[in-house]
């Protein structure tokens, strides 16, 4: 797949918009894709490596408190400062709609512009554990750590093994894998009557390939150092102006049954869905990530974009970017994007959990279009046992409104055909 810089296209109300991929479901791991894997592999070159800005903190935003006005979103500062929004009102109102027909207990939505703009942040709770109809718009459900980052940290698993220095398409002898990491998993073993290569393992979300690669060629502290590398742990950022968590890691320190466990998702790892945004952002170009933000401008005076920052070598990221297509193309979301009018690359996860109460929690992150992305998207629905939508179909929505509209958008822009003129 031949990668370019991500680039943006203007859209109505001057934002830009892409596509992104959600999951799959089943009792406890990924029905397509088992959950995520934790990794290790050597730290990326230094040289290549910028230091994330560090801008001054804005004034907290009252996000409750927004409003459309015209064509654009509204919000106070704790100061008493109006902001315009960075918020595009189709997708904003796309992603509460897809949230409200989920009739999830918990679930939330991000969209994001390749240079951090959000473009759609929202999330919604019910009363029921069960979820239904009734139900309350709670954004910080899409800043906040609630649910286990499942088979979305198999990407960081794949960053540190192609990082030091495995070959993505190598093959591997595996048996199982579909829902679990079990001891046999980890050594060659006589029942291992398949092979398969990373990219497969990540496209299938299969945690044996994923554990055993891990266990066999990651250390635990080079795991840990890549998750950190790729953003994950800390608050959101000081210049996002809301408060929360990108990511929640607690790895294994040592070689064992649980380290493999972990690189593949099953344990050691909570995501937001802000978080998983970022995450995504990286493959989208790269291996530069950009700094979120949702402030346009502070009383009609623009609020400067901050630069990008490397995190990841680019040929790390290109090859973990190949492996997200690989997913929409031929693995765990085939089903939804095999067939889209552009290509996507993204990454499901599916993890049960029982506290508070049971909850089957369907990742998706990703973006689009693969080869030049436009948008970035991150969707988690924690659904009950009989669910409504599950999260790479509401990815494909807002997918598809976000190509329609670029596409409408480019097509009004062109000039007339010379001789057809309009009387």
């Amino acid at each position: 797949m031949l990668r370019r810089r991500a680039t943006l296209i203007p859209l109505v109300g001057g934002v830009v918009i892409a596509g992104v991929a959600v999951l799959s479901r089943t009792g406890g791991s990924d029905p397509a894709s088992p959950p995520p894997m934790s990794i290790a592999g050597p730290p990326l070159a230094q040289s290549a490596k910028l230091e994330a800005p560090t801008p001054a903190k804005p004034a907290e935003l009252d996000f409750e408190k927004r409003s459309l006005v015209g064509d654009h979103y509204e919000a106070p500062l704790a100061d008493g400062r109006i902001a315009t929004l960075t918020l595009d009102p189709a997708l904003q109102d796309a992603a509460e709609k897809l949230l409200a027909d989920a009739r999830a207990p918990r679930g939330a939505i991000v969209a994001m512009a390749p240079d951090g703009r959000i473009l759609a942040l929202a999330g919604r709770r019910t009363a029921e554990p069960k979820g239904g109809k009734n139900g309350t718009l709670d954004w910080h459900l899409a800043t906040d750590v609630w649910a286990p980052a499942a088979s979305v940290f198999k990407l960081v698993t794949a960053s540190a093994l192609v990082a030091g220095g495995l070959d993505p398409d190598e093959k591997v002898a595996y048996h199982g894998g579909l829902r679990s990491v079990v001891e046999s998993n980890l050594k060659d073993d006589r029942r291992d009557n398949n092979e398969a290569s990373l990219t497969f393992g990540v496209a299938h979300s299969n945690n044996a390939i994923v554990g055993k690669l891990a266990y066999q060629h990651l250390e635990p502290n080079a795991l840990e150092s890549t998750a950190h590398d790729l953003g994950l742990g800390g608050p959101t950022p000081a210049s996002l102006a809301l408060a929360g968590t990108i990511a929640e890691l607690a790895l294994p320190h040592d070689k064992s049954l649980d380290f493999a466990r972990a690189a593949a998702g099953f344990e050691g790892s909570r995501l937001s869905v802000l978080g998983g945004a970022l995450l995504a952002s990286t493959f989208a170009d790269d291996g530069e990530q950009p700094v979120p933000r949702i402030i346009a401008s502070i009383g009609g005076v623009a609020e400067p974009a901050l630069p990008r920052h490397r995190v990841l070598a680019a040929k790390v990221a290109e090859a973990v970017a190949k492996m997200m297509v690989a997913t929409c193309d031929f693995g765990s979301a085939a089903r939804s994007f095999r067939h889209h009018a552009v290509e996507v690359a993204g990454k499901t996860g599916t993890l049960a959990t029982t506290q508070p109460f049971y909850m089957e929690h369907s990742w998706f992150v990703g973006f689009a279009p693969a080869d030049q992305p436009q948008i970035i998207v991150s969707v988690l629905l924690g659904n009950p046992e009989n669910w409504h939508l599950r999260g790479h179909e509401a990815a494909k929505r807002m997918i598809d409104l976000a190509v329609h509209r670029s596409t409408d958008h480019a097509a009004a822009r062109s000039p007339a055909p010379a001789g057809n003129a309009v009387r």
